[in-house]
């Protein structure tokens, strides 16, 4: 009995033609997503920390409303209206003890995270209101404070490092005898680099200076802010440039979800491609010839077990082709999702 002609007439009868499955060349469409002039590549910002000055002299006046009752009014609105793919938190320092000298220790030990970046933002009326200007200023206490606050952030779904920001709001100089320009650069050179941005909220020259200082150690901005209405200014401007990035994070994440769905596309075609000339339908069909040769006792039984081992042989490559392919595809996929990412500037530094 020629076996080997046997398995090439077995052959015929089951063809495997995966010539005509190969993947082609994967096909999308990207939207032109424009950055925003402020956007800074690797820095999408994940979580924004506004930290408020609640010393004595917040009390003083700003037009209508105390200085207090101005931030109060206007870290409400602003916190409120981020854009809900960032988290928000907000800190304030120098609120307990007093801004006399009896009342010192209390307050420089002060900074307090009463806003949580998980807390719902419905309660951030309620925690505002309670904010009472009553100590002095540590201005780096409460740097050193959101040091240990970011360090503690988790990883997004994506995993990507958390990117924080923060906002600290002073209209007074460090008063609590630290160093708020070496904690600002401690805070950006942790673990969970941290941008830290100030705003002088009708400050003297010299308070200016050093708010100028701790920015430009926090790898930040400072933002001038001489009377309510500036400070409303300011903050909607950084509100509305955050919102900026955030609708071109998600233009690139909709190209991103368009270039993976091209690969799934493909997978889908290739997959139903590879079924209609499964090599397993030879496999079984030899392996159904054979039982019913052995069961007649027919001379062509002799030749199973040689058949079968030609056919495994045969068949090895075809029954790794669509893991193969599969692998090739979701592979590229990720490489040009890596690419697309890392030129539209969505990459972690």
């Amino acid at each position: 009995m020629d076996c080997v002609a046997l398995y090439a007439d077995l052959a015929n009868q089951w063809p495997v033609q995966l010539e005509q499955c190969e993947p082609r060349e994967m096909s999308y469409t990207l939207e032109a997503c424009t950055p925003p002039s402020s956007f800074v590549a690797g820095a999408v910002t994940t979580h924004i920390l506004l930290a408020i000055d609640a010393s004595g002299s917040m009390a003083g006046a700003a037009g209508n409303l105390s200085k207090m009752d101005a931030a109060k009014r206007e870290a409400r609105a602003f916190l409120g209206e981020v854009h809900e793919d960032v988290d928000v938190g907000l800190m304030v320092y120098g609120h307990k003890g007093s801004n006399k000298p009896e009342g010192k220790a209390e307050s420089c030990a002060a900074a307090e995270m009463v806003h949580g970046f998980d807390a719902p933002r419905s309660k951030l009326g309620d925690t505002v209101e309670e904010l009472r200007p009553v100590g002095h200023t540590p201005i780096a206490g409460a740097l050193e404070e959101a040091a240990r606050l970011v360090a503690d952030l988790p990883a997004g779904a994506d995993g990507q490092a958390p990117v924080p920001v923060v906002y600290l709001i002073s209209d007074g100089e460090e008063t609590c005898d630290g160093d708020p320009v070496a904690a600002a650069e401690a805070l950006r050179e942790a673990g969970v680099k941290t941008t830290v941005n100030t705003i002088g909220f009708a400050v003297d020259a010299e308070t200016e200076a050093q708010l100028q200082a701790i920015a430009q150690a926090g790898g930040g901005t400072y933002y001038p802010a001489e009377d309510a209405s500036a400070l409303q200014r300011q903050l909607n401007a950084i509100k509305d440039a955050e919102a900026s990035v955030q609708r071109y994070k998600y233009c690139v994440e909709q190209n991103v979800g368009q270039i993976a769905a091209s690969a799934q596309t493909e997978i889908l075609r290739i997959t139903s491609c590879y079924h209609e000339n499964s090599p397993l339908d030879r496999q079984n069909g030899i392996n159904a010839y054979f039982r019913d040769a052995q069961k007649a006792d027919s001379p062509e039984a002799a030749c199973a077990g040689k058949v079968q081992l030609m056919a495994a042989k045969d068949l090895r490559p075809a029954l790794k082709w669509l893991a193969d392919r599969s692998g090739t595809l979701n592979g590229k996929a990720r490489a040009d999702i890596a690419d697309y990412r890392s030129k539209a500037g969505l990459v972690a530094e």
